[in-house]
């Protein structure tokens, strides 16, 4: 997960055989009924629950996420388990974007607790257009980064150049 870190092995499903006894996340629980005023009363398995352990940018107190799959194929919800009306719609960057890397510094690979790269997932935030006729845009230079072995996860800022805050991008699945 050093420099040019192309994501060829990253946005794996989670294999649950991966977590470990010591996760970020509460193991003993198999699901919980997550409420969202994005999503309805979902029930969430334990292994879609992660820890962010300093929160999001802006949102530093919420430190407990659900990661919820889209219908649409490479797409996520990522709801705040302890406020309903906190969701972000999550972007695969590595299939929106052909050649997107990401370049963890060493802190982040070691906050993360990584040991294995297929354990990385990376996903971008998507912003709805506010008006008609503007694109949705996602944030490329700052991804979330989850363990998925571990269930915890973190935003970062990337160390590749060149990438923006608000890129364009496509909600159609033919665009993808």
């Amino acid at each position: 997960m050093s420099a040019g870190f192309d994501g060829s092995n990253a946005n794996v499903p989670p294999d649950t055989s991966m977590l470990v006894a010591t996760t970020a996340v509460e193991t003993s629980v198999v699901e919980r009924t997550i409420h969202s005023l994005v999503l309805g009363d979902t029930i969430i398995p334990a292994d879609s629950l992660y820890a962010f352990p300093e929160g999001l940018h802006g949102f530093e107190s919420h430190r407990e996420y659900a990661l919820v799959p889209c219908a649409r194929e490479n797409f996520w919800w990522l709801q705040a388990t302890d406020e309903p009306g906190l969701a972000f719609l999550l972007v695969d960057p590595f299939v929106a974007y052909a050649g997107y890397e990401v370049d963890l510094g060493a802190g982040d690979e070691t906050f993360l607790g990584f040991t294995n790269p297929a354990e990385a997932l990376v996903l971008t935030v998507v912003t709805l257009p506010a008006s008609k006729g503007q694109p949705a845009t996602t944030n490329l230079r700052g991804p979330l980064v989850f363990n998925t072995a571990l269930r915890r996860a973190r935003q970062i800022v990337s160390n590749v150049e060149g990438y923006g805050l608000h890129v364009p991008v496509s909600l159609t699945p033919r665009e993808l």
